[in-house]
């Protein structure tokens, strides 16, 4: 099984969070930050095999 990260997001404390704890990304982040995190999945599933042993 392959995996890689290639998405990046840039989130600001200022714009990205409310009152800076609540996670609330922008609109226009929305759909790379959910690409991003389907790779970070993915990579979880590969490496589930190691951390196993």
């Amino acid at each position: 099984m392959l995996a890689d990260v290639r998405a990046q997001v840039a989130l600001s404390l200022f714009t990205d969070f409310e009152n800076f704890s609540v996670f609330k990304p922008a609109d226009i982040q929305r759909d790379t930050l959910v690409t991003m995190l389907d790779q970070v999945v993915a990579w979880a599933k590969a490496l589930a095999p190691l951390r196993a042993s």
